[in-house]
């Protein structure tokens, strides 16, 4: 009971605390938003011709998220031996750089491999979907083996 009482008052002090000046003005409510949005969300689904084609030993999805006009990934997020469907949601915890934002127009790339490297092989699954930053109930659906 008195842990619970020191939680609630220490909550209490923090959420009491200003908003610091970076945050403030018009500026600083941009830069809120580009945090509250930095995320996406959804599930992974694989065609069924592919299903058979899923690895029984040890796999990895992985899930990379690239802003529509740069290659380079944002954020990846890393699943071994996944059951699909897989629901999922990528955040600012999953950036590759921390300078770097989830935000605008995306390309999500979703791939069940036996290796977690960032390369796709040969036998790899994959496919890919557009979103947008914020978006939650993307799908992403597995069409294609990779030759």
């Amino acid at each position: 009971m008195r842990l619970v009482f020191l939680l609630t008052v220490l909550l209490a002090t923090i959420s009491c605390q200003e908003l610091p000046e970076k945050y403030r003005g018009e500026e600083g409510k941009k830069l809120l938003e580009r945090y509250r949005t930095q995320f996406v969300a959804g599930r992974v689904v694989v065609d069924e011709s592919l299903q058979e084609k899923i690895p029984k030993e040890r796999h990895f999805l992985i899930i990379a998220v690239k802003k529509k006009d740069n290659p380079m990934p944002v954020a990846v997020l890393r699943v071994t031996d996944p059951k699909f469907p897989f629901k999922f949601k990528i955040t600012g915890k999953n950036k590759i750089s921390p300078d770097r934002f989830i935000e605008g127009e995306l390309i999500l790339t979703a791939r069940i491999s036996r290796s977690p490297g960032a390369q796709a092989q040969t036998g790899d699954l994959i496919g890919s979907t557009e979103a947008r930053a914020g978006d939650r109930g993307v799908l992403i659906k597995i069409t294609d083996e990779v030759q």
